[in-house]
């Protein structure tokens, strides 16, 4: 049977949610992506709670958009009887030259057809389902308490809110809010209905600001728009919105994504700059400063969004989505040993460093924290490491990690020649050659390919990026023959393509991951072969769900969506291939 998230989401930057095609909040982390949920269900009906809005009688169909260019979630619900849309959204305008993001959620419901009765029910829990909130309903609210803490839901017209018995007559739009406090507001009507227009014109803004492809144009404009929600206020990315979404059936490969990763945030800001955001870019390098205050050797791989705290793996005793176990809280890849990351740092940065927009003092100020990273590629050279793919009980020498040695080596090249740094630029100058050296140890001559490690024969998808990366140039015959002999060995049915096809600390693999069906169109493109290329783009699209929002991982024979969800590395993939597409001869910035 096909499996297809059958949900959207919303969010401003403070906070996000999910919301499915019944219109019920499946997901939503309070007060920020990476704390307890408020409603849960999607990993227990039970425990979860539920944010509904329901007809008096029998659904018999749903439909679900966005509103065009926006973050706003249309979903219309049809009975025997009549239709009414939820519109759903997470306020974000700018007033008097600041943006605004209030801790507010708000759905618009709206009659469309025949006769509505509806009812909304709310259901807020804490500590992750252990804990209800008490309901008290007065003259003007819902108020709900845990503790010392209390949440409220307000309705422009009051009766919706107070009576939560009998159903009510929607026969003109209401506007329904749920927030952290009391809300002092004169006219509900108004203010939901101004918030409501603002947020249109501020999304529609920003899409009009990005520098968009002429190929996929639509397809670009969601996933930038996705990946923009899964952006913090703090200037983090976070890897995806959910947790313990498995990576198939039985498979309890279940992780927390909601975590800022140095190799993710690689992969989006990349996909930001190629079209044309450079605001993320300098909200994550204030964020990377903190990182750097936090911490004076080592760097975990990942990072909470606010820095408060250690993302340290636990489990809790919730049903799971679909029942699969287990559910968990944190990530242990906290504690891996992932050296990739320097170099991804580094090369993230370049484009910033190489911003005449930025006052160069500014810039400047950034010098330390790329000489702790191109210091942290010297010494952890003859290191061993986890690697991308997070093996939990392997340290081999990853072709990948000295893949980003070399490219953070010659972006720091770049950097320091253009700020007159001579220590960084003699660490990185005396590093180069030893990074090729490592990727030239995961070379066997018999064979004529690059491997996963040195000392090892397994092939694995994160070779791609030798090409996509132009190590390898694409005239290059080690190019071809890799290619060749990545296709025959990890490419799957319809375009998708495994990680890796041997045995982990799990087992062996069932699904493909995405984004490297995604790194197998780019690197198609840059080796010249766009027909192919966009011919595999077009397979590989329709594993989106109904919103185009795509998933981490995808079953190979049935086509089913799995992992968590939606999955930034996708979008962020998704985007990077359309550029090779349509700019098959650019460059990276550090060659």
């Amino acid at each position: 049977m096909l499996h297809k998230y059958a949900m959207g989401i919303i969010g401003n930057g403070s906070w996000l949610a999910l919301i499915n095609n019944f219109g019920n909040v499946s997901w939503l982390c309070w007060p920020q992506f990476d704390s307890s949920f408020l409603f849960g269900n999607l990993l227990d009906n039970d425990k979860g709670g539920d944010f509904n809005v329901f007809p008096n009688v029998a659904i018999i169909t749903t439909h679900q958009k966005y509103l065009k260019n926006t973050n706003i979630l249309q979903t219309t619900i049809c009975t025997n009887e009549g239709s009414f849309q939820i519109s759903d959204f997470a306020p974000i305008f700018y007033q008097k030259g600041n943006l605004i993001r209030p801790h507010i959620f708000i759905r618009k419901i709206t009659p469309l057809t025949g006769i509505n009765f509806i009812k909304v029910h709310c259901s807020p829990t804490y500590n992750y389902g252990e804990n209800k909130y008490k309901v008290n309903v007065t003259e003007n609210y819902r108020m709900f308490t845990f503790n010392d803490d209390s949440k409220y839901l307000y309705c422009s017209n009051k009766e919706l809110i107070q009576n939560q018995t009998d159903f009510f007559n929607l026969q003109d739009s209401v506007y329904i809010l749920f927030s952290d406090n009391k809300l002092d507001i004169e006219n509900l009507d108004t203010f939901s209905e101004d918030a409501f227009v603002n947020t249109i014109k501020y999304w529609n803004s920003w899409v009009n600001s990005l520098q968009l492809p002429t190929y996929y144009r639509d397809d670009i404009v969601r996933s930038a728009l996705t990946l923009q929600l899964h952006v913090f206020n703090s200037g983090a990315t976070i890897a995806a919105a959910t947790t313990s979404l498995p990576e198939f059936i039985g498979s309890t490969r279940n992780w927390d994504y909601r975590f800022c990763w140095m190799r993710d945030s690689y992969y989006t800001l990349l996909a930001f700059d190629k079209i044309g955001n450079t605001e993320v870019l300098v909200n994550y390098a204030q964020y990377l400063s903190q990182i750097d205050a936090k911490y004076n050797e080592r760097w975990p791989p990942l990072h909470p969004i606010s820095l408060d705290r250690e993302p340290f793996e636990f489990e809790i005793s919730l049903a799971g989505y679909l029942n699969e176990k287990p559910v968990r809280i944190g990530n242990q890849a906290f504690e891996h040993i992932q050296n990739d990351l320097y170099g991804q740092v580094i090369t993230t940065l370049l484009p910033y460093f190489t911003n005449e927009s930025i006052p160069i003092i500014t810039r400047q100020n950034y010098l330390p924290l790329l000489f702790k990273m191109i210091n942290r590629i010297d010494t952890t050279m003859e290191d061993p490491d986890n690697g991308l793919w997070e093996f939990r009980g392997l340290k081999q020498f990853h072709c990948y990690t000295y893949l980003f040695h070399w490219a953070g080596c010659k972006s720091a090249i770049k950097i320091a020649t253009l700020f007159n740094d001579k220590k960084i630029l003699d660490i990185a100058s005396k590093n180069i050659s030893k990074a090729v050296a490592k990727i030239e140890a995961c070379y066997d001559s018999e064979s004529g390919l690059y491997y996963q490690a040195a000392g090892n024969r397994n092939l694995d998808a994160s070779l791609l990026q030798l090409i996509i990366m132009h190590y390898l140039a694409p005239d290059n015959p080690k190019a071809t023959q890799l290619l060749t002999a990545l296709e025959n060995t990890l490419s799957a049915e319809n375009g998708l393509f495994y990680r890796y096809l041997h045995e982990d600390d799990f087992g062996t693999p069932d699904a493909t991951f995405l984004i490297c069906a995604f790194w197998y169109i780019e690197a198609l493109a840059v080796m010249g072969q766009k027909e192919k290329a966009i011919s595999n783009l077009n397979k590989v699209l329709k594993y989106g769900n109904h919103l185009n929002l795509f998933s981490e991982d995808v079953h190979a024979k049935s086509g089913s969506q799995w992992g968590n969800f939606p999955q930034t590395y996708s979008h962020a993939g998704l985007i990077q291939a359309v550029n090779a597409i349509e700019n098959p001869d650019y460059l990276p910035l550090y060659l």
